[in-house]
């Protein structure tokens, strides 16, 4: 009976490690759908949020990369702030794997202003105008996305890839010491290391029930 007793004993601590190394982590995607209640226009994104357990949520000052469908503009793709009071994001730098990084400029946000017109040639009143708006626009917008074709090229390139990072572009030339504060991308995990973002199975998930993909 004593060695019956002692061989259970082996074999439940044979296979507590075994149980602990399938513990899958956890999905680094998820979607996110709105309806404006008076336009009806709908969103359907799926983002990579911050995480803590099973409980999803973003953070003020945090930026968090989104691919969108959108009723009105298509595809989207890029990064919005987070949190009950969103920041401007401003431009922003972008790279999956080994595929060369892009830059996301806020000024080209879907549904601007466009700076000229046939009927507002470039150079008066009515251009200069509208411009100064479209930087107004670019400048206090809270999220910074691409659309059309550049947007479909990046989608490519994430599911032809496995990770991502991104920062806010820098104002200014990288020169003289270091800024690491604004070097900081990627994803910060709970023991306060940044790694880039798992393009994994969850992303393709969301693609699917956003009608992105098939």
């Amino acid at each position: 009976m004593r060695a019956v007793a002692t061989a259970i004993i082996i074999v439940a601590t044979l296979a507590a490690p075994t149980a602990h190394a399938r513990k899958k982590p956890a999905a680094a995607w998820q979607v996110m759908r709105a309806t404006d209640p008076v336009t009806l226009a709908s969103t359907c994104a799926v983002v990579a949020s911050d995480h803590y357990g099973k409980i999803r949520f973003t953070q003020t000052g945090g930026l968090y990369p989104v691919v969108e469908m959108n009723s009105t503009h298509g595809l989207l793709v890029g990064v919005s702030s987070g949190g009950r009071f969103r920041l401007p994001t401003g431009d922003i730098l972008w790279a999956v794997d080994n595929f060369p990084h892009r830059e996301i400029k806020a000024a080209d946000n879907p549904g601007l202003p466009t700076p000229a017109t046939p009927a507002a040639p470039e150079g008066t009143v009515e251009a200069v105008t509208a411009q100064a708006m479209r930087m107004t626009y670019a400048m206090t917008a809270t999220s910074t996305m691409a659309s059309g074709a550049k947007a479909r090229e990046m989608l490519d390139e994430m599911l032809a890839g496995g990770s991502l990072l991104f920062r806010a572009a820098a104002p200014a030339a990288q020169i003289g010491m270091p800024n690491y504060t604004a070097l900081m991308a990627g994803q910060i995990t709970g023991k306060g290391e940044l790694k880039p973002i798992p393009i994994d199975a969850s992303f393709r998930e969301g693609l699917k029930a956003c009608g992105i993909t098939e």
